[in-house]
């Protein structure tokens, strides 16, 4: 989300003793067990998502268990809130109950998670935040792409291939900093570089159903819609379909083509690209996201500390800071007819 859904994000609090300095966070002050993680030795990962409904988690799930074995990480769950901030944190504390020794949460909210990352602080419980960031409260390290890129990225696509129009976005949830980061920076790209483009804007909360009714909507209302941008994958089939039902569908490059842009890089909307039925993803890399965020824990638990400007261990670059809290900035490229085919991007990795 990738988010969708992906476009997610995992809190994560620091074990005992393991200060950080000033410029790593404040995850890096929060206290924990004294005892490290020794090399080998197996830990309990308690997981806390915030939904398990689209092609990018069930992905993400998958790469968690195998990284897992790699990490040696026994998993606890995954608890599922389905979009509820309130049973997510009810979840949190039923996970550190059955003996989750670290944690990795995709928050429901970026600001309703700040109880429940309190809460495993004072427990001395590390949290990653995985695919979103907490805006309150101390975590670890947060595993997440730019979103903010994914709007400018989204929006230059769209800018570069219609002269004049409506565009119709189709929000994710405003109430995570993904759906807002993405929304914010799409909107303002739109509004600076592309003023003779009109964007008409549906809050869908990450809703499937919503957000195709939504783009429906759009069809019947703006008769010069020249493209949708779809804040995550769970639309496009949907979006498609609904083209087709109301005989505006054309493929990509063809005349009266409405452009489709979206967000994760599942496996379908790679095809979908190959096909010439949708424009172009942004790649959400949920094995990077899988892998890194177990590995985030076990460095916590392991006493690692790291701050700010530092290296971050995916390669991505620099670690950089986000509501106070470190992110490991994930790289996460878009995804065209030009390099769909390209075998390092997840969405042709998965399943093969």
């Amino acid at each position: 989300m990738a988010r969708r859904i992906a476009g997610a994000v995992v809190a994560v609090v620091l074990v005992a003793g393991a200060a950080a300095c000033s410029e790593s966070g404040p995850g890096g002050s929060a206290g924990g067990k004294a005892a490290k993680l020794g090399a080998g030795e197996t830990f309990k990962l308690g997981v806390s998502l915030t939904f398990n409904n689209t092609d990018f988690w069930t992905s993400y799930i998958s790469y968690e268990k195998q990284f897992a074995g790699k990490y040696h990480a026994k998993l606890i769950g995954p608890l599922v809130a389905n979009n509820d901030s309130g049973k997510q944190i009810s979840d949190i504390r039923t996970l550190i109950a059955q003996g989750a020794q670290a944690l990795v949460v995709n928050p429901v909210d970026s600001a309703a998670i700040a109880p429940a990352l309190d809460y495993a602080k004072s427990k001395g419980i590390p949290v990653v935040s995985v695919d979103v960031a907490p805006s309150a409260g101390d975590v670890y390290m947060i595993v997440r792409a730019d979103n903010e890129l994914y709007g400018r990225e989204a929006c230059d696509y769209i800018g570069g291939h219609a002269k004049s129009g409506t565009v119709a976005e189709l929000q994710g949830d405003l109430s995570s900093l993904n759906g807002r980061d993405r929304s914010t920076a799409f909107e303002g790209c739109m509004k600076r570089k592309y003023p003779k483009l009109k964007v008409v804007k549906y809050p869908t909360k990450w809703d499937t159903p919503t957000a195709t009714t939504a783009a429906s909507t759009a069809m019947s209302t703006y008769k010069d819609l020249v493209g949708i941008y779809t804040q995550w994958s769970g639309p496009v089939s949907g979006i498609i379909q609904a083209e087709r039902s109301a005989g505006k569908f054309t493929t990509v490059g063809s005349a009266k083509h409405v452009i489709l842009v979206s967000n994760d890089g599942v496996p379908f909307e790679m095809k979908d690209v190959k096909d010439g039925t949708l424009d172009a993803t942004i790649s959400q890399p949920a094995n990077l996201y899988a892998q890194f965020a177990v590995k985030y824990a076990r460095d916590a638990l392991s006493g690692k500390t790291y701050a700010k400007g530092q290296q971050a261990a995916s390669g991505a670059g620099p670690l950089v800071t986000v509501a106070k809290n470190l992110e490991d900035p994930i790289k996460a490229p878009l995804v065209t007819k030009d390099n769909v085919d390209d075998p390092h991007l997840w969405g042709n990795q998965a399943g093969s």
